[in-house]
């Protein structure tokens, strides 16, 4: 089943004082891919600005806008119509090599290595080995996501 559904963002400012010089970036545009398609969207702003949009290093749609003119409040409505398709099968093409290629590696690396936040964990490891072993990526991926619902309460 699909849906068309419309999609309102609404944020602002109010300053204490006058304010003369305003410098934002905004990410309230929806993302189309193979499971939704973005048939409009714009930003708007009171007062008005000359926007500048740009896809991000994540692939996020940024409007970025400036106002030079004396103002005490900032208003940002995001407003977008979506269409979402029907139930889309997860893609099952590709093997392990194919992640292992250095154009992925390189386009994801700041979410394939530890961090601070997410640290290198010994015994996740140890599990989804036991996860990997036997399976395709993507029964790997289906593993992994039925061995959290069944630890989570």
């Amino acid at each position: 089943m699909s849906w068309r559904v419309r999609v309102i963002h609404t944020t602002g400012y109010r300053y204490r004082s006058v304010v003369t010089q305003s410098y934002n970036e905004v990410r309230v545009t929806p993302r189309s891919d193979r499971k939704q398609n973005v048939v409009v969207s714009r930003v708007e702003t009171t007062p008005a600005t000359r926007q500048y949009r740009y896809t991000d290093y994540w692939g996020t749609v940024v409007t970025s806008f400036d106002l030079h003119a004396p103002h005490t409040q900032l208003k940002i409505i995001g407003s977008s119509v979506v269409e979402t398709s029907g139930q889309v099968d997860p893609i099952t093409t590709g093997g392990w090599a194919d992640l292992r290629e250095d154009n992925l590696v390189d386009r994801y690396t700041e979410v394939l290595e530890p961090t601070p936040y997410v640290p290198k964990d010994k015994e996740l490891g140890a599990i989804a080995r036991d996860l990997r072993k036997g399976n395709s990526p993507a029964a790997a991926v289906l593993a992994a996501a039925h061995w959290v619902h069944e630890k989570l309460t």
